[in-house]
């Protein structure tokens, strides 16, 4: 008797469902749009629009608990997941917050620079540390 099962974890992401199915110590065949898990009679994790739906072909515990431990390990992986992608989203931010600052930083030398020069003054750089001081020198 088949029966399909609707998981109270939705499974959207196929990458974090065959690692969670080898996490599983599972045989697994990939068809594309369905992934068959070996175990008992055969348990078919189906691509719909959004989602992964589950099929099995018997009411054993076995695949009961094959599922829940799938789906457990499923969320362990998913959440791994969102977690690196989330810390590379945030140095990504970071990165292009520098980036935009030190652009600020070389615009507003390059204007500081160009004024001085309109003045008549000639501009030495002298660095302190880690910050640069810009220095007008007019020659007589």
């Amino acid at each position: 008797m088949s029966r399909r099962v609707t998981t109270r974890i939705p499974i959207i992401d196929r990458e974090c469902l065959i690692e969670a199915l080898k996490a599983s110590n599972c045989q697994y065949i990939d068809q594309g749009n369905q992934i068959i898990a070996q175990i008992g009679y055969g348990i078919t994790y189906t691509q719909r629009d959004t989602h992964f739906s589950v099929n099995y072909y018997s009411d054993h515990i076995d695949e009961r608990s094959f599922v829940e431990s799938v789906n457990t390990a499923y969320l362990r992986i998913y959440k791994t997941k969102l977690e690196r992608l989330e810390k590379e989203r945030l140095e990504e931010e970071a990165r292009k917050g520098r980036e935009r600052l030190e652009a600020f930083k070389e615009a507003q030398k390059a204007q500081i620079i160009e004024k001085a020069k309109k003045q008549g003054y000639k501009v030495k750089e002298v660095k302190k540390g880690d910050k640069i001081q810009l220095v007008c020198v007019r020659y007589a």
